[in-house]
Protein backbone atom coordinates (compact mmCIF):
# COMPACT_ATOMS: atom_id res chain seq x y z
CA UNK A 1 0.00 0.00 0.00
CA UNK A 2 1.44 2.95 -0.90
CA UNK A 3 2.53 6.02 1.46
CA UNK A 4 -0.51 8.45 0.41
CA UNK A 5 -3.37 6.01 1.55
CA UNK A 6 -1.71 5.07 4.56
CA UNK A 7 -1.75 8.55 5.52
CA UNK A 8 -5.27 8.87 4.54
CA UNK A 9 -6.24 5.73 6.78
CA UNK A 10 -4.43 7.31 9.76
CA UNK A 11 -5.70 11.25 9.20
CA UNK A 12 -9.48 9.13 9.10
CA UNK A 13 -8.34 6.94 12.16
CA UNK A 14 -7.77 9.96 14.05
CA UNK A 15 -11.16 11.68 13.22
CA UNK A 16 -13.24 8.66 14.03
CA UNK A 17 -11.57 8.68 17.55
CA UNK A 18 -12.26 12.23 17.90
CA UNK A 19 -15.35 12.28 16.96
CA UNK A 20 -16.01 8.92 19.27
CA UNK A 21 -14.68 11.04 21.98
CA UNK A 22 -16.77 13.92 21.49
CA UNK A 23 -20.15 11.81 21.34
CA UNK A 24 -18.98 10.12 24.69
CA UNK A 25 -17.94 13.69 25.97
CA UNK A 26 -21.40 14.79 25.03
CA UNK A 27 -23.59 11.68 26.62
CA UNK A 28 -21.39 12.23 30.03
CA UNK A 29 -22.72 16.11 29.76
CA UNK A 30 -25.83 15.27 29.19
CA UNK A 31 -26.06 13.00 32.28
CA UNK A 32 -24.41 15.66 34.36
CA UNK A 33 -26.33 18.57 33.65
CA UNK A 34 -29.53 16.83 33.64
CA UNK A 35 -28.59 15.79 37.24
CA UNK A 36 -28.04 18.99 37.58
CA UNK A 37 -31.42 20.51 36.63
CA UNK A 38 -33.38 18.11 38.55
CA UNK A 39 -31.56 19.05 42.02
CA UNK A 40 -31.77 22.84 40.93
CA UNK A 41 -35.49 22.14 40.13
CA UNK A 42 -35.55 19.73 43.73
CA UNK A 43 -33.71 22.95 46.17
CA UNK A 44 -35.80 25.44 44.68
CA UNK A 45 -33.47 27.35 43.33
CA UNK A 46 -34.68 30.74 41.44
CA UNK A 47 -36.48 30.17 38.03
CA UNK A 48 -33.34 31.58 35.88
CA UNK A 49 -31.04 29.41 37.77
CA UNK A 50 -33.26 26.33 36.42
CA UNK A 51 -33.73 27.78 32.91
CA UNK A 52 -29.96 28.51 32.51
CA UNK A 53 -29.19 24.94 33.35
CA UNK A 54 -31.89 24.16 31.06
CA UNK A 55 -30.76 25.67 28.40
CA UNK A 56 -26.62 24.24 28.80
CA UNK A 57 -28.96 20.79 28.64
CA UNK A 58 -30.74 21.30 25.91
CA UNK A 59 -27.21 22.48 23.89
CA UNK A 60 -25.74 19.19 24.89
CA UNK A 61 -28.53 17.12 23.90
CA UNK A 62 -28.47 19.11 21.02
CA UNK A 63 -24.81 18.02 19.64
CA UNK A 64 -25.90 14.19 19.97
CA UNK A 65 -27.47 13.89 16.36
CA UNK A 66 -25.42 16.12 14.68
CA UNK A 67 -21.86 14.51 16.15
CA UNK A 68 -23.82 10.64 15.12
CA UNK A 69 -24.30 11.63 12.19
CA UNK A 70 -20.57 13.17 11.71
CA UNK A 71 -19.34 9.48 12.94
CA UNK A 72 -21.40 7.76 10.89
CA UNK A 73 -19.99 9.70 7.98
CA UNK A 74 -16.45 9.02 9.16
CA UNK A 75 -17.03 5.40 9.97
CA UNK A 76 -18.11 5.07 6.33
CA UNK A 77 -15.21 7.00 5.04
CA UNK A 78 -12.70 4.83 6.91
CA UNK A 79 -14.33 1.40 6.38
CA UNK A 80 -13.96 2.41 2.34
CA UNK A 81 -10.39 3.12 2.87
CA UNK A 82 -9.91 0.00 4.28
CA UNK A 83 -11.80 -1.87 1.72
CA UNK A 84 -9.39 -0.37 -0.79
CA UNK A 85 -6.09 -1.54 1.75
CA UNK A 86 -7.56 -5.19 1.72
CA UNK A 87 -5.43 -7.75 3.75
CA UNK A 88 -2.80 -5.42 4.53
CA UNK A 89 -1.24 -5.50 8.04
CA UNK A 90 0.36 -1.83 8.87
CA UNK A 91 -0.11 -0.81 11.87
CA UNK A 92 -2.18 2.28 10.28
CA UNK A 93 -4.39 -0.46 8.83
CA UNK A 94 -4.30 -2.41 11.99
CA UNK A 95 -5.52 0.77 14.66
CA UNK A 96 -7.97 1.63 12.08
CA UNK A 97 -9.48 -1.49 11.98
CA UNK A 98 -9.98 -1.95 15.75
CA UNK A 99 -11.11 1.58 15.90
CA UNK A 100 -14.07 0.35 13.34
CA UNK A 101 -14.40 -2.07 15.77
CA UNK A 102 -14.90 0.38 18.63
CA UNK A 103 -17.21 2.07 16.93
CA UNK A 104 -19.91 -0.37 16.14
CA UNK A 105 -19.95 -1.48 19.51
CA UNK A 106 -21.65 2.09 20.26
CA UNK A 107 -24.44 1.59 17.66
Amino acid sequence: MDAAALKSIKVKTGTLRRLRKELDMYIQEQVKESANVEKLKADGADIHDVKYAENILAESVGMIPDTRQRLSQALEQLQSALDQAGDDSSPEVRAAREEVEAVATLA
